[in-house]
């Protein structure tokens, strides 16, 4: 029996006609050979020289045909690129007549015009733009002149098919992006998102393989045993990031995070009342760690954030102007902070700086905190008491009590006092007064002033009817 070998051409062919395909058999296997075979081995034979798609086209009706060949290669139309699809990740369709012009499709919909072309040892791939920005004359225009150029040698920045990008890569690059435009606190919570959530989840698998019912169920997961509110961080991450790789390497995909939607956040009204002020400050004087029982009043005097006291120096303090810099480098919106400290707070760190021979106001014992990554340093400071601060809670006998409470009840004193909210603005370093006006809410005192004066204004109003009738 005569073999099929590589010197034999078959003419083109419709793959999904078997008939047409077994009259082109003829030539090679001889008139008698045809019908026999075919009959018998015609399926396997048409498998084996059909084109070799990894998709799957829809018919538009339209009189569009697959040309033979392990290329995917057709007429692009209107209707035939309407009609496109793919069961695989992305897949190329080239045009029969640029055959340097292909059309990437993905398996989330998304179709961009691209020119794919063979240069030398590799493959130069090129992004045109999607369907919506170019028509197809236009995108068979610009291959043309691509491939021109190309066989000149005047193509400046060929782009070369590498390996796609997977989901770890692009969680590193955003880390890096963070690192000079963020500041130092989010770039660290961002670490510590992908140390202990994202890390072992994203794996290596390349990020057009992510799904959003994947990101849907992280989000669930870590809601259930981290909380909404870590679990809504740790989504907000993920969203910036992937926005960040879709667009920075023109990937045609939609973001798998963008359709998730956010556990709903119950804003914290906890604060320390005034008839728990006398319970906390017994506590306090009661704590045996004076480093714990300085720091949590410091805390209370200044409305701090906890990250900004512990990495607290003494060349950030000017004693002469009652002033406290915090460096942009460790504020929360990246700017130098000004906090002014109080009689209370200056008397505070005079008596601690005579007996701390350190550069931070509250060092740490052994070199301070340990770091999430080993082969960095120490930080040299004092690590978080919440230790110290869940003694002081006991003896007090309060619940439901954070440390950043602490910097939550000195903004409600001063709104009780009659403090404006532009003063309590500066005091706690907000950039938006709106953030500011939350703690409004958690004033009674303006309110019931206010009461107050309104019941006395309508029962005057009502005395004075009684008194004279024909007044009214």
């Amino acid at each position: 029996m005569r073999t099929l070998s590589s010197r034999h051409v078959l003419p083109p062919h419709d793959p999904f006609d078997l008939h047409a395909f077994q009259r082109t058999l003829c030539p090679v296997f001889g008139p008698g050979m045809s019908r026999p075979f075919t009959k018998k081995c015609g399926t396997a034979v048409q498998r084996e020289f059909r084109p070799r798609f990894r998709g799957r086209v829809r018919d538009p009706g339209d009189g569009t045909q697959l040309s033979g060949g392990c290329v995917r290669r057709f007429r692009l139309t209107v209707q035939a690129l309407a009609a496109l699809t793919t069961t695989k990740n992305r897949e190329f369709v080239h045009d029969d007549q640029v055959p340097a012009l292909a059309v990437q499709v993905t398996g989330a919909g998304g179709k961009s015009f691209y020119v794919v072309k063979r240069h030398g040892p590799g493959k130069v791939v090129r992004r045109l733009g999607s369907l919506d920005e170019l028509s197809i004359p236009k995108a068979r225009m610009l291959a043309a002149q691509f491939v021109s150029s190309l066989a000149l040698g005047e193509d400046p920045e060929p782009v070369v098919d590498q390996a796609p990008l997977t989901l770890r890569q692009a969680l590193a690059e955003y880390i890096g992006y963070a690192r000079e435009h963020l500041s130092s606190k989010t770039v660290k919570d961002y670490e510590a998102h992908v140390a202990r959530h994202l890390n072992r989840w994203a794996g290596t698998r390349p990020l057009v393989h992510l799904r959003r019912k994947e990101v849907t169920a992280l989000h669930q997961g870590l809601g259930q045993r981290c909380g909404r509110c870590a679990a809504n961080r740790v989504l907000a991450f993920l969203r910036a990031a992937l926005n960040r790789a879709i667009r920075e390497h023109e990937l045609d995909m939609p973001n798998p995070a963008a359709g998730v939607r956010f556990y709903r956040e119950e804003a914290r009204t906890r604060r320390l009342f005034p008839e728990e002020l006398p319970a906390f400050f017994q506590a306090l004087r009661e704590e045996p760690n004076e480093d714990v029982r300085e720091f949590l009043l410091l805390a209370l005097y200044t409305g701090a954030r906890k990250g900004n006291m512990l990495a607290m120096r003494w060349e950030d303090i000017s004693f002469l102007r009652a002033v406290w810099t915090v460096p942009a480098g460790q504020s929360k919106n990246g700017h130098e902070l000004q906090v002014v400290l109080s009689s209370h707070a200056l008397e505070l760190l005079e008596a601690r700086r005579a007996r701390v021979d350190s550069p931070f106001v509250f060092p740490g014992r052994e070199g301070g905190r340990r770091p999430a990554d080993p082969g960095k340093p120490r930080s040299g400071h004092m690590a978080n008491p919440k230790v110290g601060w869940e003694r002081v809670l006991g003896r007090a006998g309060l619940s439901g009590l954070r440390m950043h409470d602490l910097r939550r009840s000195l903004a409600s004193f001063q709104i009780d006092t009659g403090t404006p909210l532009e003063v309590i603005q500066k005091t706690l370093g907000h950039e938006s007064k709106a953030t500011t006006e939350i703690y409004a809410r958690l004033a009674t005192g303006p309110v019931r002033a206010s009461l107050e004066k309104a019941t006395a204004a309508m029962l005057a109003c009502g005395e004075a009817q009684e008194e004279d009738p024909q007044a009214a």
